[in-house]
């Protein structure tokens, strides 16, 4: 290539990925490792299930539905493990704890979404089978899920839920590693109480949040409007919370 070329079409720098982008990224391909064997589990199962069922009985419930408790608290739990760990890398890789916590909220958002759509899309593909196979397909629970239930209302029912729950567990995560064990626990209450509040929320009948009948649930629907500001005042309160706390941890250097 001669000069001039060079000067009128100069090579273009490499693109560099921004701290927040680079921390999103990394936590996402980590946990994404996680997520395929917990999706594969979910898959042998809710496939095995109806095929063993239908050998010895009927088939006329969802396998599926019972995993949701399972996708609010086992990425709840990876949450909290990475608020534990991952900052002491992150600062001593050289970024800034502002660049943690937008990093780490970003990636519990992308997170939220991805296992919401898996989740609602499941399903409605589970539904879909049952019924070329035959089979009656059914919930065990009313409210937003019942049996004629939409994709759309199922995804912003677990969306909801979830965006609640992984930023909750960041926030518990960031309280034990501040504050100590004591404070941890007595605070969950505020940190984790949110997530159990808009599971009770969004389902509202259910046997399957301990104790929800102390919360007055009464086996109807929750208004759209009701699911999605309480899931949006809740998100903001826990990420400021987190911002407030995660930017102003004191973190110990790592030992060589």
């Amino acid at each position: 290539m001669s000069t001039t070329t060079r000067t009128l079409f100069p090579a273009r720098p490499a693109t560099r990925q921004g701290p927040v982008l680079r921390t999103a990224t990394c936590l996402l391909a980590w946990f994404g490792q996680v997520a395929l064997w917990y999706w594969a589990i979910v898959l042998v199962v809710v496939v095995a299930v109806p095929l063993v069922v239908d050998a010895v009985g009927d088939v006329g419930t969802s396998t599926i539905w019972f995993a949701r408790q399972s996708g609010v608290w086992f990425p709840f739990s990876i949450m909290i493990g990475i608020a534990t760990t991952y900052p002491q890398v992150h600062v001593a890789s050289g970024m800034t704890r502002r660049s943690y916590v937008r990093g780490a909220l970003a990636a519990a958002g992308v997170l939220a979404v991805a296992f919401a759509v898996l989740m609602a899309g499941g399903l409605m593909a589970e539904r879909a089978w049952y019924g070329a196979m035959g089979w009656e397909w059914s919930l065990q629970d009313q409210g937003w899920f019942d049996p004629d239930v939409s994709f759309g209302s199922l995804l912003v029912a677990y969306l909801a839920t979830f965006v609640v729950a992984y930023v909750s567990g960041l926030l518990v995560g960031t309280v034990y590693a501040t504050a100590g064990g004591w404070w941890g626990t007595l605070t969950l209450p505020l940190t984790a109480g949110p997530s159990v509040a808009m599971t009770i929320l969004v389902g509202n009948s259910n046997d399957w949040v301990p104790f929800s009948d102390l919360f007055g649930s009464t086996g109807e629907a929750t208004p759209l409007a009701l699911v999605l500001t309480a899931s949006a005042v809740m998100t903001a309160a826990l990420a400021a919370a987190f911002w407030l706390i995660a930017t102003r941890r004191s973190i110990a250097p790592r030992r060589g």
